[in-house]
């Protein structure tokens, strides 16, 4: 016990003594650990993000062989099988909410009606809707709301409970309000959850698994994951064979995966991307560590004395090795907390992240029981990798040595830990300067890409409709009356339609089979749109050959399909693909190929060669029975951004009871490149890190030397050398030791850049720009580290400094 209050003792008059060195290495640590301990959270809720249930070690996402999705009919089977103890379903919807004159779009989630059961959370108010008054043949209407929009949009009004609103143009009675949950939609929390039925979801009775549900089911008690998919998989075989022509492919085989992680769970992208973050940021942290080690090591070069006297007086050198960790272990601590208080303001920041199209996304950063368990590792580890080079090294000396003076660190070679340490700084810094480079670099490549199409001169306006309304035609007369609408207003050249926006957040993929190939043959994937005639002039997308969609050519007339450049190369190899038939399922009629037009985008900017497939919108409303806004497309004659308020009129105009989202092109396509802001912005912040660490550790290091070899210094001006040439020797040593990391982080940098290659929109991995930026920026700074302690050796006085030989 007395030991260790002389310990505390003895750590006290440390921090009370080197306040410089510990303001530095708290400064360096927070930093590091901060944003270590903030990805470790946005990691967990996002790669292993699980949502609130009840007995969730048993709860599993439930995927058939041909979807990660189940139809309702297909979701009812796997219910009454009794392969689990229960199962629940859920949906994603569109949905719209008038209250008054007002109409606003809510972000919705259909479920079965055993839904509130099966998560086993109590409501924080009202009830919620039972099984057996929920079905989807009773078309209920009961809606429960999130504890965020009941705060939001009724200020916790509890008044609101049995009150009649009206959903997607129908009664429904607000049932009861979740309390604070993570929703099974992972990022996004639903303002309403409303029982599935037609109302709603009005393919609830195609067996088909376009409109289809995430399925979650409880495994029975002494079933292991294994088993179940063994029973879901012979399941998924008896539907194919006695509904095959909606149920092809089912019975290939299927997942039954943890919940943890929602829809990563079980793949290679859960483990690999964290892996990957992990690391990259981790250099932060091993650059701030390197720092304190250094400081640590220049300060025990100045306690060698110190330390020899008590070994020479019987001190052990284990218990000096104990007393110099312990040191190290206070900064670890101090740099913990700080880096508490620093992850705590970057929770508030990230999470009221928004994204285009995507909307507010509820991270949920927080402290958490795992966070404080990751955050005490980190806190041991970082007290060694900081303390324990210094021990080793102070309590190895030769203690005879040093105590007549023969044992200093003059000699270069006794430098060699620091040099590592620089060494392994400016490889961490380059790897994370040349990558958020790359990011930047990419950002500005895709700033300046032709898309294929114009996105200077047009509007894009997003019709929600009800999907009850919309069930037998898609939309398509309601369509139509905003085409005839708008276009007839001033400084409008063109209007079409179609199913999905290019460079949105939605697309549809599907591989395509041509006909007189086999059964089982299909050619590579390729996007999939249905759009209306003059969609492509509207768009600026020239045609190569053939003819665009006829108005007459509509539903019960042979189906006919458009094709880009790419889709022909890959599907038929140079040769022609007009006249040419293809098909994406054994029960869909052929399409005939009218038309080739000229290669564009359409999902990301990094996917410009993949083959894109276009329906009739007159003859196919929907690429799926998925029901999806209408997507207007306009093309101005003047600044579209002048008719945004315009076009919305009408729109409303025509149809006051859907929702219009009126955009600029520009605007409504933006949602790929914030995206890839935000993940420039990250990875341009833990570079900036890097960089003033890297500074920090540079600059300590060629001041240590410049104080351990100013006897030298002293010898050699005494003998004629000059101050500039002292000035470049020691910058000289210092960019050796920037060279070094620089030629490392190179091979390493390029390594990563090539994995990360599908991010870059072309752009090349060993992009000379990015590469030589990154490098110029790492040479710029380590001169300046290393000028002022080389400016200060320059500035010795020979006389001075042969008194201390």
């Amino acid at each position: 016990m007395t030991g260790l209050l002389d310990d505390l003792r003895q750590i006290s008059r440390f921090l009370r003594a080197n306040s410089g060195l510990v303001a530095i290495s708290v400064l360096s640590l927070g930093l590091g650990l901060g944003v270590n301990l903030t990805l470790f959270t946005a990691i967990q809720g996002v790669f292993f993000y699980e949502p609130t249930v009840a007995a969730a070690s048993r709860v599993v996402s439930v995927q058939p062989g041909n979807s990660n999705q189940w139809s309702y009919l297909n979701y009812r089977d796997l219910r009454d099988s009794a392969i689990f103890e229960s199962v629940a379903g859920y949906r994603r919807v569109p949905l719209t909410l008038r209250i008054g004159n007002t109409v606003e779009p809510l972000s919705g989630i259909a479920v079965t009606a055993n839904f509130f059961d099966f998560l086993g959370v109590p409501m924080a108010a009202g009830r919620a809707f039972t099984e057996a008054e929920a079905m989807p043949e009773r078309e209920p209407r009961a809606a429960v709301l999130s504890d965020a929009f009941w705060s939001r949009r009724f200020g916790r009004d509890p008044a609101v409970i049995g009150r009649d609103v009206t959903i997607n143009g129908d009664s429904f009675v607000i049932s009861g309000v979740l309390p604070v949950v993570r929703p099974v939609t992972m990022l996004q929390d639903p303002d309403v959850y409303v029982a599935i039925s037609r109302l709603v979801l009005p393919t609830v009775n195609d067996r088909n698994n376009g409109n289809a549900l995430a399925v979650l089911g409880r495994l029975r008690a002494g079933v292991a994951r294994a088993q179940a998919l063994t029973a879901v998989n012979a399941l998924d075989v008896r539907l194919e064979q006695e509904y095959l022509a909606v149920n092809e492919g089912i019975g290939r085989p299927g997942k039954v995966l943890p919940l943890r992680g929602g829809e990563l769970a079980g793949s290679p992208e859960q483990l690999i991307v964290p892996a990957v973050l992990l690391a990259l940021f981790g250099l932060v942290l091993l650059s701030a560590c390197a720092n304190v080690a250094g400081l640590l090591l220049a300060r025990a070069a100045t306690r060698q004395r110190e330390i020899a006297v008590r070994v020479s007086l019987g001190a052990r050198r284990a218990h000096i090795a104990r007393l110099l960790l312990a040191e190290s272990f206070s900064l670890a601590v101090l740099g913990t907390l700080a880096g508490a208080l620093f992850s705590g303001w970057l929770f508030r920041l990230l999470n009221t992240i928004s994204i285009p199209d995507a909307g507010r996304i509820t991270l949920g950063l927080g402290p958490s029981p795992s966070l404080g368990v990751y955050a005490v590792a980190l806190l041991g580890a970082t007290g060694l990798l900081c303390g324990i080079a210094p021990a080793l090294r102070a309590t190895r000396r030769n203690i005879t040595a040093i105590m007549y003076g023969g044992d200093s660190l003059t000699s270069t070679g006794r430098l060699r830990l620091r040099h590592a340490f620089v060494v392994g700084q400016v490889t961490a810094c380059l790897i994370l300067l040349m990558l958020s480079s790359l990011m930047l670099r990419s950002l500005m490549h895709v700033s300046t890409m032709d898309p294929g199409f114009d996105v200077e001169r047009g509007l894009v306006a997003s019709v929600s409709i009800d999907p009850l309304r919309s069930a037998a035609d898609g939309g398509l007369s309601l369509a139509e009356r905003l085409v005839e609408r708008v276009q007839t207003m001033g400084g409008v050249e063109s209007v079409s339609f179609a199913n999905m926006l290019p460079l949105g957040t939605d697309r549809s993929a599907s591989r395509l089979q041509i006909i007189g190939t086999p059964r089982d043959q299909f050619g590579p994937r390729a996007y999939i749109n249905s759009v209306s005639p003059r969609y492509f002039a509207t768009l600026g997308i020239p045609f190569t050959a053939g003819r665009d969609f006829s108005a007459t050519e509509r539903q019960g007339s042979p189906r006919v399909a458009i094709v880009t450049e790419s889709f022909q190369r890959a599907y038929f190899q140079g040769g022609s693909a007009i006249g040419r038939q293809v098909r994406r399922v054994e029960t869909e009629p052929y399409f005939e190929i009218v038309g080739v037009v000229r290669d564009h985008m359409l999902g990301s900017y990094g996917d410009a060669s993949t083959p894109i497939f276009y329906t009739s919108y007159l003859q196919q409303p929907r690429v799926s029975t998925q029901v999806r806004p209408i997507v207007m497309n306009v093309r101005t004659s003047r600044p579209s951004a002048a008719l945004v308020a315009e076009v919305r009129t009408a729109i409303t105009g025509v149809d006051p009871t859907v929702i219009a989202d009126v955009r600029t092109f520009r605007d409504a396509t933006s949602s790929d490149p914030a995206m890839r802001r935000f993940g420039g912005g990250l990875l341009t912040a833990a570079g900036a890190l890097g960089l003033l660490l890297a500074m920090i550790g540079l600059y300590g290091t060629m001041a240590f030397v410049v104080a351990t070899r100013t006897p030298e210094i002293g010898v050699r001006m005494a003998l004629g050398a000059t101050k500039r040439g002292v000035l470049a020797s020691v910058l000289a040593q210092g960019m050796k030791l920037v060279g070094l990391g620089l030629a490392i982080g190179t091979v390493i940098s390029l390594l990563i850049a090539q994995v990360a290659r599908g991010l870059l929109a072309g752009l090349s991995p060993a992009d000379p720009a990015a590469l030589v930026g990154a490098a110029a920026v790492l040479v710029v700074v380590g001169v300046a580290a290393c000028y002022w302690p080389a400016r200060r050796a320059a500035a010795v006085d020979p006389i001075v400094a042969l008194r201390r030989l």
